[in-house]
């Protein structure tokens, strides 16, 4: 028996089995080979699509991989058994002949035992070997039937992503447009109207990031549908109503403190996650307050509203435009002409 074939092979086997089951099961991110596949696959379509959030390439970034995703474990399962059977020269049989199997017909065996399929025209020689068989192909249908649910999970995640993006675009195209729309006069109370929706959809698309990391990749290449563009288009509006708009103005505390929970737990969640290097190459730039005054919005002083969105909240406005930049979006898709 060929004990590097055997170790190789159950090593592999474990190792796939293990990314499988992290990824599938548990509710705290992907397995470790999965992550790498993610990274790997989404930095050539970016770099491919010259970094620019628009390129209709990135909407395949999402479901290649998924692809590459499955066909790792597929393959990574199929090798990690060929191995196991590649250390025993008599480990798989002709059915008619008894003759050993050859190599390549171990690879035909291994293929057909994990998907299930039971040709029947070889098959295993020993006890051993049949137990092997049944684990590995009980294993095999488990795993499938494992991946393609998770599958669905994280295409029904893409699609409250969505939702969350489309609501609050709709709100305003940008962060003062949102405060502006929302002012009637005395207070904000339909922007209030719309914070418990918001906060709820927000906070559910940053567990399922926890869950299904994989659904940062998935990109639309339009502004209004895209993710990130909206999460920074909120938390400006957010700052812009806590910065600039005068304390006389009524404000309800309770929704103000769960949209700032919401926000903050989603950048962290980033931050932790895919944001490894918080250096973008464009600054944020300081709002501009004249849709606002033309609203007649009770205001606090220019200069002192600059200067805390350029020093107060400078590291804050860096965490927003790296996880813009890493999308591909410029900061005028939130603060547009």
């Amino acid at each position: 028996m060929n004990m590097l074939y055997l170790f190789l092979g159950a090593l592999i086997y474990i190792l796939i089995a293990m990314d499988i089951i992290k990824t599938t099961f548990s509710s705290s991110g992907g397995g470790r080979i999965t992550e790498m596949v993610s990274k790997a696959v989404w930095k050539i379509f970016f770099l491919v699509s010259g970094k620019n959030g628009k390129t209709k390439l990135l909407e395949y970034a999402g479901p290649s991989i998924l692809t590459c995703t499955l066909l790792t474990w597929v393959l990574g399962l199929w090798a990690g058994l060929f191995l196991l059977l590649l250390s025993d020269p008599d480990s798989v049989v002709s059915s008619t002949t008894l003759s050993s199997a050859s190599p390549l017909e171990k690879l035909y065996y291994a293929g057909f035992t994990l998907s299930t399929l039971g040709v029947g025209d070889y098959k295993a020689s020993n006890d051993v070997w049949r137990i092997i068989t049944s684990v590995t192909a009980f294993s095999g249908l488990a795993f499938i039937t494992a991946s393609l649910t998770y599958f669905v999970q994280v295409l029904s995640a893409v699609g409250l992503q969505s939702k969350l993006s489309l609501y609050i675009n709709s709100m305003g195209k940008t962060p003062q447009q949102i405060l502006a729309n929302s002012w009637n006069g005395k207070d904000f109370s339909s922007f209030f109207d719309n914070v418990s929706d918001i906060c709820q959809m927000l906070m559910q698309h940053t567990v399922n990031h926890h869950s299904f990391p994989v659904i940062h990749y998935f990109h639309n290449s339009q502004a209004q549908l895209s993710v990130a563009p909206a999460v920074v288009l909120l938390d400006e509006a957010y700052q812009l109503l806590e910065q600039a708009v005068s304390q006389d103005v009524k404000r309800s505390e309770v929704k103000m403190v769960m949209l700032q929970t919401a926000l903050d737990s989603y950048l962290e969640m980033v931050k932790e996650g895919f944001l490894k290097n918080t250096s973008p190459q464009e600054d944020a730039p300081t709002p501009d307050l004249w849709q606002l005054e033309e609203k007649e919005v009770p205001l606090n002083k220019r200069e002192e509203v600059e200067l805390t969105f350029k020093q107060t909240l400078k590291d804050r406005r860096r965490l927003l435009s790296s996880l813009l930049e890493m999308d591909g979006w410029p900061w005028k898709e939130v603060y547009q002409s």
